[in-house]
Order: structure tokens, then C-alpha cells, then sequence
């Protein structure tokens, strides 16, 4: 399976839709500080007319309709162990399940008909390595969502690690990309990037790597700083907005394009 990882630094959106026109079995980790009913609330926002929305948890289902209400009427909440009576609706569905532990029985039913769309969510630090590799095996694509940033990958853990060093080689490799998406989300010090990479990726930056990073940026006209209590508080340079936008802009469609080509070479492989 080809490596195709889309780093998007704003968009949940965009990654969803992206996602839900690949595969149709989506696994989406997200960590704490991450809205997930806002997600919820753009996946269901892009159904057909002819689906029939499901909510498939342990939560109450008045408090599920509650956060849904305007958005989605018609909203079905089903219980876990109910999922099998899915089967006897004779509709296509979408459905969104929240951290269902034994969801089987949803894979089984997944698999008889590719009509439906399901987006499946578990909170990252809520899981162990063992059940994060049985979910990433049985999904077609992985999303793995931060307040910052999102990632889009394929079904596998080669392709998008969480539990292994992927995540790791990713965010090193990529690392001024991410440092200017965090700050221009908000003025930052040295050591709280380190802290928000170590919070939502399980990273580990020494300052020897930051703070050169931070020094190149701000040779370079990107980034600027100012003298806070002890610590230097970096920020977008004056008028240095639309480069650092056209940098993040250009690092997406280049994925993007090289992700097309290695999707049509794999494909011209598969009916050679």
C-alpha cells in the first residue's frame, strides 16, 4: 500500500471529505482539547438525502440528540449492543460510533453492504498500543485530529503509526511546518510548543532542536518575538501572515500531488 499521509493545517472539513471519498470505514482519534461534537456535527452536516443518521455509543441517548438537535432531527442513538438491529433498516446510513470498544459486530455489517459510511472515535489517551492496532486494522483510513492540525492517512499502522514512531519521524521531518501552524494559531514561547507537540503527538523536542528552528524562522522573516517574564514569546512577523499561509497552502497540495500519483501508480499496478 502506498505511504500517504496529508499533514492539513486547518480543515477538519476538508479531511473528512477527503476521507470519505477513499474508504468508507473511517477510524478518527482525536486527543483531549479537541471539540468532537464539531466534528461529529461536519460529518453528519455532509449526508445525502436518502441516509439515515446514526449514533452508535454508551451515552445517554437524550444528551446525544441534545448536541445534535437542529443540525440533524432525524438522528437515530443506538446502543452497543444494539448494533445488529442496523441490519434490518433497509436505507443507506451513516453512522458515527464513540468509543465502542466491541464494534464486531459493526465490521461484519460494514462489510455486507459498501453503501453505508461509518466514522468511528476514540480518544488517543484512551487507548492502549494493543487496541490501537486492532482499530487501525480493521478501519480503511485513519484521521488523527489535534486543536491544530490534522492528519489524514491510510489504514495502516506503517502509514500512520500513533503507537510506533511514524508520528514521531513525521512531526521531526515536517517540524518547521508544524511550528508555524501553532503559531499562527497564537503567540507561543520555545517551551510551549514543546509541550502542545509532546500533549497531542507524544513527542518528545529537546530545546537544542526548537530553538535553532525558532532562530532560522525568525532569520527568515517568518516569525518575530517578544521579551515576556524569563522567556521569549514568538508570533507571526509583521506582514509575514500571507508567506507563512502560502508555505502551509504549498505543503498540502504538494502531498496532495504526490499523493495522486502514487494513488494512480498503484492503481495502473493493480489492473496491469
Amino acid at each position: 500500500m502506498s505511504k500517504e499521509s496529508v499533514k492539513i493545517p486547518t480543515g477538519i472539513d476538508a479531511v473528512l471529505a477527503g476521507s470519505q471519498v477513499r474508504s468508507k470505514h473511517v477510524l478518527l482519534l482525536y486527543t483531549s482539547c479537541v471539540n468532537k461534537y464539531a466534528i461529529q456535527a461536519s460529518f453528519f452536516a455532509a449526508s445525502e438525502g436518502d441516509e439515515k443518521l446514526v449514533y452508535v455509543t454508551c451515552e445517554e441517548p437524550d444528551l446525544i440528540r441534545s448536541k445534535f438537535e437542529r443540525s440533524t432531527p432525524g438522528l437515530s442513538v443506538v446502543h452497543p449492543d444494539d448494533i445488529d438491529d442496523l441490519r434490518t433498516a433497509d436505507c443507506r446510513m451513516r453512522i458515527i460510533t464513540d468509543s465502542v470498544f466491541r464494534h464486531e459486530i459493526l465490521d461484519e455489517f460494514l462489510a455486507e453492504s459498501k453503501d453505508h459510511i461509518a466514522l468511528c472515535m476514540y480518544d488517543l489517551s484512551m487507548l492502549e498500543s494493543e487496541r490501537l492496532e486492532e482499530l487501525a486494522a480493521s478501519h480503511d483510513r485513519i484521521i488523527l485530529n489535534t486543536p491544530d492540525m490534522a492528519v489524514l492517512s491510510g489504514g495502516s499502522l506503517e502509514e500512520l503509526d500513533v503507537a510506533g514512531g511514524t508520528v514521531e519521524r513525521f512531526v521531526k521531518e515536517y517540524l518547521d511546518i508544524v511550528v508555524l501552524a501553532l503559531i499562527a494559531s497564537k503567540p507561543l514561547c520555545g517551551t510551549d510548543i514543546m509541550d502542545m507537540v509532546h500533549r497531542d503527538f507524544n513527542v518528545l523536542l529537546s530545546p537544542g532542536t526548537i530553538y535553532p528552528l525558532l532562530h532560522r524562522l525568525r532569520k527568515e522573516g517568518l516569525l518575530e518575538c517578544e521579551y515576556g517574564v524569563k522567556k521569549k514569546i514568538y508570533k507571526p512577523a509583521k506582514g509575514s501572515e500571507a508567506s507563512i499561509r502560502s508555505i502551509l497552502d504549498e505543503h498540502l497540495l504538494a502531498n496532495e500531488f504526490i499523493n495522486g500519483l502514487l494513488k494512480s501508480r498503484e492503481l495502473e499496478a493493480k489492473t496491469a
